[in-house]
């Protein structure tokens, strides 16, 4: 089935607040799934890996690029909230500025490509980042110059040998980064550049976007747990109005 963009939004910012997400994280999970459904990358499936979820994702901040000098493990935080999305280029940015280059991890993300609309976020900011992350398909890479309005995937590969859902984000402050892209020879699939995601963007406000009636069915059972009975009470006073003190 077809929805416009803003419609799709509104239902997942329903649906993840009916999960029980903060408003900031409702609205960056909605915004980036939304986007990445529009550019072809599952973002239906990505905001299902947030729903009915204990958060439980953890980072890490290095002040430099990985293998670099001065790089060195960092203890990991817990995050009260949805680090593998906007966040994690924030504490990239905030740390390149005081080292002149960082690595933020982050371990048990919850969706990692969500963390591909962080980059896009990124993109026109004057920096250059490079990302990478690990989800079932394989070992993703994608990067931004920091000059253009999209980034470019780079694509991925299915031979990793790693399970475990992470996210990589290395930012430099000058210069380029090269902390998150592929190994030299390394065989990449499905590359697409800053133009077609652009093109597919553009698509999706003309047409819409293709969305699975199973996964709209799904949003909507989520989105109703933030409705109250309708009563007496809440038809008179509204939502909670009978003991707001008014």
């Amino acid at each position: 089935m077809k929805m416009a963009i803003n419609e799709l939004n509104s239902l997942c910012r329903s649906a993840l607040e009916g999960s029980g997400w903060a408003q900031g994280d409702y609205e960056d999970a909605a915004d980036a799934a939304v986007w990445l459904q529009a550019m072809g990358f599952g973002g239906m499936d990505a905001i299902g890996g947030l729903l009915g979820v204990a958060r439980d994702e953890n980072y890490s901040v290095e002040p430099a690029l990985p293998g670099a000098r001065g790089a060195r493990p960092e203890r990991a935080t817990s995050s009260a909230g949805l680090a593998g999305c906007l966040l994690s280029f924030e504490l990239a940015w905030a740390r390149a500025t005081q080292a002149g280059a960082a690595t933020v991890r982050i371990s048990n993300a919850l969706s990692p490509r969500l963390a591909l609309y962080g980059l896009k976020a990124m993109s026109t900011r004057g920096r250059r980042f490079d990302l990478s992350w690990t989800d079932p398909a394989g070992r993703h890479f994608a990067t931004t110059s920091g000059h253009s309005e999209y980034p470019d995937y780079l694509g991925f590969s299915k031979h990793t040998g790693a399970s475990a859902r992470e996210i990589v984000v290395c930012c430099m402050a000058h210069g380029d980064a090269f902390g998150a892209q592929p190994a030299a020879g390394q065989h990449l699939a499905g590359a697409i550049d800053s133009t077609e995601l652009d093109g597919r963007y553009r698509d999706a406000l003309w047409r819409g976007i293709d969305v699975d009636a199973a996964q709209v069915g799904r949003l909507i059972e989520w989105k109703n747990k933030v409705l109250v009975p309708a009563t007496q009470a809440s038809r008179e006073h509204g939502a909670g109005g009978a003991d707001d003190g008014f």
